[in-house]
C-alpha cells in the first residue's frame, strides 16, 4: 500500500512508518517540516491523490503549554481542521481507508466504571474535542471510505512522551503519583499502538472506534509503584492535585482525573497485545532504554 501519514514525526508517526516501510508498504508524510507534503491544499490533494491509505496522526500537544483560549483553540484546530482537509480529498479520490486519532478523553473523567466502545462521550472540553476529531472523518465516510479512529490512552515508550518524562525523575528516586493516585491510568506500549495502527489499516471489516489502551488498565498510585520498582527506585512522592493546576491550569484535568478503559472490539476482532501487563511494558522500555 502507499500510505500517507500526517503527524509523521510526531513520537507515534516516528515509530509508524518504519513499521510499514518494515511491510513493504510506501510511506509519505503531510507536515509543517521536514515531510514530504505540506498543509498547503495544493499539496495535501498531491499526496492524497498519491496514497490508498491515510493515518491522521496530527495534533498538538495537549499538556505542552498552559491552556487558555488561544491554546484550546490551537489544540482542536490542530486536530479537527487536518484531519477533515485530509477527509475532504480522501472523499474527492476515493482513498481506500482513512485511520485516524481519537483519545480516551472522548468519554469524560470516571471513576471507577469499565468503559469500552459503547459508553457515551464525556461532557468536559477534551471530550467534545475527541469528538469533533472522530467527526471530522464524516465527508470520507459519507463518500464510502472505510473510516476507523483509534481512541488512544496514555502512549508508554521509549524517547518521548509520558514516560520520557517521568524516567529521569524516577530514576532519581523522587518520582510518585500525580494527584491522589486513586484515579484510572489507561496506557498502551508503543509498540502495541503502532502494531494496531497497522491492524486497523490492514483489517477490511474494522471500521469506527476503537480503544487503543492495554487491557490491564492501572490506577495512577499503581503505575507509580510499579515504575519504582522496575527502576529499583521509591515512588513515594506524590505530585499534588494544586500543584498540577498551577502549572497546567484546566490541562491538569486530563493527570488529575483519569478513566478506566477497555479494548473490548479490537481483542474481540483478533488484535493481540505483545504487552498486556504494565509490568511487562515497563520491564521492556526500561530494559531497552
Amino acid at each position: 500500500m502507499k500510505v500517507l501519514v500526517s503527524g509523521a514525526s510526531g513520537f507515534v508517526g516516528r515509530h509508524l512508518c518504519p513499521a510499514l516501510r518494515a511491510q513493504g508498504h510506501e510511506v509519505r508524510g503531510v507536515g509543517r517540516s521536514g515531510a514530504e507534503h505540506d498543509w498547503s491544499p495544493e499539496s495535501v490533494e498531491q499526496g492524497v491523490l498519491w496514497c490508498d491509505a491515510i493515518v491522521s496522526l496530527a495534533g498538538q500537544d495537549i499538556l505542552g503549554a498552559r491552556w487558555n483560549p488561544e491554546v484550546k483553540q490551537q489544540l482542536w484546530s490542530s486536530r479537527f481542521e487536518t484531519t477533515r482537509a485530509l477527509a475532504h480529498f480522501a472523499a474527492l479520490h476515493g482513498t481506500r481507508v482513512l485511520v485516524g486519532a481519537s483519545a480516551i478523553g472522548y468519554y469524560g473523567p470516571h471513576g471507577d466504571e469499565e468503559l469500552d466502545e459503547r459508553a457515551g462521550r464525556g461532557g468536559d472540553f477534551l471530550a467534545q474535542l475527541c469528538a469533533d476529531w472522530e467527526e471530522a472523518q464524516a465527508p470520507a465516510e459519507a463518500a464510502g471510505v472505510r473510516c476507523a479512529s483509534a481512541r488512544i490512552g496514555i502512549v508508554l515508550g521509549r524517547g518521548g512522551g509520558v514516560l520520557g518524562r517521568m524516567l529521569p525523575i524516577f530514576k532519581l528516586g523522587l518520582g510518585g503519583p500525580g494527584g491522589d493516585g486513586k484515579q484510572w491510568f489507561s496506557w498502551i506500549h508503543l509498540d502495541d499502538l503502532v502494531a494496531l495502527l497497522v491492524w486497523l489499516l490492514a483489517t477490511d471489516s474494522a471500521r469506527g472506534a476503537y480503544n487503543a489502551t492495554a487491557p490491564g488498565p492501572v490506577t495512577m498510585g499503581e503505575f507509580a509503584r510499579t515504575l519504582g520498582r522496575v527502576l529499583h527506585r521509591p515512588a513515594l512522592l506524590p505530585v499534588p492535585g494544586f500543584a498540577l493546576r498551577l502549572r497546567f491550569g484546566e490541562g491538569a484535568q486530563a493527570m488529575v482525573t483519569g478513566q478506566r478503559v477497555l479494548p473490548v472490539r479490537a481483542q474481540a476482532e483478533g488484535f493481540r497485545f505483545a504487552h498486556p501487563t504494565l509490568w511487562g511494558a515497563l520491564a521492556d522500555l526500561t530494559r531497552r532504554a
